[in-house]
């Protein structure tokens, strides 16, 4: 299939010269797709199609790393949006629809008491890990997992924590997903000092049985708040999120993404009695947009119209369907590549035969998956607007790109049929 993307080489070449790393996000950044083969800029979206700037056509299934979790464009979302914009984005004192809101997300999720709002997830997961100290009286943290590009967050990171002081990095301590014993190990190492536990309830796999409840049990029995982080997983594994999926409650939780449909906002959510450190002046949150009407509106919309509509279900069923047939073409191609995670966020994984990742053949993968109109980075985020049909065009256009990279292992030649530089690791810690 050839298609033409002279214009986003221009453009890249231009975002170079005036943007680090040419991107807004790390995940978006050029680096992380094949360069001249790949779109470098899309131009717009409808349903879980979008248009790059040559004005090629692909089926998303990255959704905006999640934040479409209706469709781009969504009429309902689009409408009131429009409608709030004629009123007003933002006074000098609170909108109504802060309150109107915050009443919505009580209403829904049970646990919740009381909420603040913000724009992007590390807002709302440094707001967790503030309270968390307030409430606590203590510093450090054990976390687990990706919660944003703040100092307290990313210090554990092996190679993204340049520019944090050591200091800050002596408060945080990662422990491992599935494995209970690295988290009481901290507490060992750290008595009475461990304000708060947070992680990603879902990472690459599924919580083994009672490791939840576990993360939850050595909290509480050490004194800490243990916070979920559901950016990714919150309205979309059910409308409670991974909390109710997997009927473990939360001290604090962080909800963005699926909850604005794209409209930016994040939400902090918990105990009345943890987020009443708020109500002071000496626990500081505030910023400019927080509250930012649009975003709230659109909220609002994408709550009642995941109250009338089966829009979990239906990430869970799309996302199954793609998951099954990718298998089938991995066994039948021989192709050396499976599919881990949960219907709603199937990701895709390249290993080789120790362990490592396979970033030549994942390149390859995401070189011949933009020739054929599609549009991933391996880390899928079904949205509504994907129908039965669109995930089975997205697999029949699979079948080529399995064809081709099947012939380039047997052949030794996966880096020799790249087309442009081999992608960078990715920047987010393994969890």
């Amino acid at each position: 299939m050839q298609r033409s993307t002279e214009k986003s080489k221009l453009l890249l070449a231009r975002a170079e010269q005036v943007i680090p790393r040419a991107a807004q996000t790390l995940s978006k950044a050029p680096d992380q797709f094949v360069r001249g083969v790949s779109p470098y800029a899309i131009a717009r979206g409808e349903g879980c199609r979008v248009w790059d700037v040559d004005g090629n056509e692909y089926i998303d299934l990255v959704s905006s790393l999640g934040a479409i979790v209706l469709g781009y464009r969504h009429p309902v979302i689009e409408e009131a949006v429009v409608r709030q914009r004629a009123r007003g984005t933002l006074f000098s004192i609170p909108g109504d629809l802060e309150v109107e809101l915050a009443e919505q997300i009580i209403k829904r999720i049970p646990f919740i008491e009381s909420v603040r709002f913000g724009m992007n997830g590390s807002d709302v997961t440094t707001a967790a890990i503030r309270v968390a100290r307030a409430f606590t009286g203590r510093d450090h943290v054990a976390k687990c997992g990706y919660h944003g590009w703040a100092d307290w967050s990313i210090a554990t990171h092996p190679l993204r924590s340049k520019g944090i002081p050591q200091a800050v990095k002596e408060l945080t301590h990662e422990f491992s997903y599935n494995k209970l014993d690295t988290l009481r190990k901290i507490f060992e190492d750290h008595p009475n000092q461990v304000a708060a536990v947070i992680l990603e309830p879902v990472s690459a796999v599924s919580p083994e049985p009672g490791f939840l409840e576990g993360v939850r049990d050595l909290a509480h029995e050490h004194g800490a708040v243990f916070i979920f982080d559901e950016l990714v997983t919150g309205f979309r594994l059910a409308l409670g999120g991974a909390a109710e999926y997997f009927n473990v409650t939360p001290d604090l939780v962080c909800y963005g993404k699926a909850i604005s449909n794209g409209e930016p906002l994040s939400v902090l959510g918990g105990r009345k009695d943890l987020m009443s450190v708020l109500d002071g002046q000496d626990v500081f949150f505030s910023f400019t947009y927080a509250g930012y009407l649009p975003s709230l509106a659109a909220s609002l919309a994408t709550l009642e119209f995941m109250d009338a509509h089966p829009v979990q279900k239906t990430l869970w069923e799309r996302g199954k369907q793609m998951m099954q047939g990718y298998r089938t073409l991995a066994e039948t191609t021989g192709v050396p590549t499976s599919v881990i995670g949960l219907g709603p966020h199937p990701i895709f994984q390249f290993k080789k035969p120790d362990g490592g990742d396979d970033l030549a053949l994942k390149s390859l993968f995401i070189q011949e998956t933009a020739k054929q109109g599609i549009l991933t980075n391996c880390s899928n985020l079904v949205n509504y607007s994907h129908t039965e049909g669109d995930i089975q065009e997205v697999l029949s256009r699979m079948e080529e790109v399995f064809r081709v990279m099947a012939g380039a292992v047997n052949r030794n030649a996966v880096e020799a049929s790249l087309e442009g530089p081999m992608i960078r690791p990715r920047s987010k810690p393994a969890s």
